[in-house]
């Protein structure tokens, strides 16, 4: 845990003690709205680092998990950046799913699941945006957006996987509007034994409403020997969790398997 200064500065003495002013205030609604827009995240995994850690991965990587599949466009990337790859793509809302078949139809690479993913198995209700679908989660987050609830079906990975013969995940990516931590706890057997080499996680704003902070998915993932670090554009800065990290700002983090057969810009003993 990060240690805080036993004797605060000079100037925090001040402002600890004008805390009330009425020019502080102001000051911190600049800082807000300036924190605002550095809080805007790039979702486009061209740019954002997907598209990278998928070309690191390439050839070497045979089996990969997308939850949150949404239409398809990533598991469109990760075929063409991983040309070995089988992609089983997982997406909550039956609706959804529907055009996820209807584009990957005829491709033999890709297997579309018949159900969600979470931590238990069994129907739950889910909040549907279908104006918007790709944030559509059994979490309530308050989207200003119409919605309807629905009940739909979701099993755990370790099940899952379980039903293939027990494969090696090569790259478990999970975008899954706020309930990412409990898709991960239900590969919690699967990641204990090492049999995912990679995990991507979107970490933000629905981990408030969900409960899921980044302290989690550290407590989850570092016992299991996996090593976390910030996605960025062109590597993961692996480092170990401080408080001061939860910003809710991502949109993704990757964690390693320590140990594992990687490409050397994926090895956390070679970052930075």
């Amino acid at each position: 845990m990060a240690r805080q200064r036993e004797h605060p500065s000079w100037l925090e003495r001040l402002a600890g003690r004008y805390s009330g002013h009425a020019a502080l205030e102001v000051g911190r609604r600049a800082t807000y709205r300036v924190q605002s827009v550095l809080h805007t995240e790039n979702h486009d995994p061209r740019r954002n680092g997907e598209l990278w850690l998928l070309r690191a991965l390439g050839r070497g990587a045979r089996t990969i998990v997308d939850v949150g599949a949404h239409h398809g466009d990533w598991t469109a990337l990760a075929l063409d950046a991983c040309p070995c790859a089988h992609v089983h793509a997982f997406e909550l809302v039956d609706d959804t799913r529907a055009v996820l078949r209807r584009r990957f139809g005829g491709d033999v690479r890709v297997t579309v699941a018949d159900c969600g993913l979470l931590d238990r198995a069994g129907a739950i209700p889910a909040k549907h945006y279908p104006s918007r679908p790709a944030v559509s989660s059994v979490v309530d987050y308050p989207h200003p957006i119409p919605h309807v609830w629905r009940e739909e079906r979701v099993m755990r990975g370790d099940d899952y996987l379980a039903r293939l013969g027990d494969p090696p995940v090569d790259l478990l990516k999970v975008d899954a509007e706020g309930s990412d931590l409990r898709v991960l706890e239900g590969f919690s057997e699967s990641l204990s034994r090492g049999r995912v080499r990679v995990v991507q996680f979107e970490y933000g704003y629905a981990g408030i409403t969900s409960g899921a902070l980044l302290q989690a998915f550290y407590g989850h993932l570092s016992p299991h020997g996996y090593a976390i670090g910030r996605l960025r554009p062109d590597r993961v800065d692996f480092q170990p969790y401080r408080p001061t990290d939860e910003r809710f700002f991502g949109p993704n983090f990757v964690a390693v398997r320590t140990g594992a057969a990687l490409p050397a810009a994926l090895r956390a003993d070679a970052s930075g």
